[in-house]
């Protein structure tokens, strides 16, 4: 199967708090960069277990990733542990369009799981969860 277009900024290796994003390639006129940007937070300390959390499956629910938003800002993580990722808003475009689905190709992210690297907008960010992220975590919390 093809690797996913999708790259991270942050080190999911790496000790210490980052926020960065997931750039997925996508020409538009939103953009002078090409790409969708989903917000992603990692605050990592020694080993231990990893617990994922996740936010806006669809874009209209919105309480999940304002408690995500906000525990990205709290987060310390000389407190944990392990390793947490959170991603407040893992269809982004659906979120900031305040929609069930995806503006961008209509896709409703519940429904296209495990994903394909090379299917729409929503089939590619499905996959990359799928593929890349779930494998990381021992624990996965869906704000959904």
């Amino acid at each position: 199967m093809k690797d996913s277009p999708i790259s991270p900024t942050v080190d999911f290796d790496k000790d210490g708090l980052q926020h960065g994003f997931l750039k997925l390639p996508h020409s538009h006129d939103d953009s002078a960069w090409g790409s969708i940007v989903i917000p992603i937070t990692v605050a990592k300390n020694g080993t231990g277990p990893t617990i994922l959390f996740t936010g806006a499956n669809h874009g209209d629910e919105y309480e999940g990733p304002v408690a995500l938003f906000d525990l990205t800002n709290q987060i310390n993580p000389e407190e944990i542990n392990g390793r947490v990722i959170i991603i407040p808003g893992m269809n982004y475009p659906a979120f900031q369009a305040g929609k069930r689905t995806s503006p961008i190709d209509g896709g409703n992210m519940n429904r296209v799981f495990p994903g394909n690297p090379e299917g729409t907008f929503t089939e590619k960010i499905a996959d990359y969860f799928n593929r890349t992220l779930l494998p990381l975590a021992d624990y996965v919390v869906d704000f959904h």
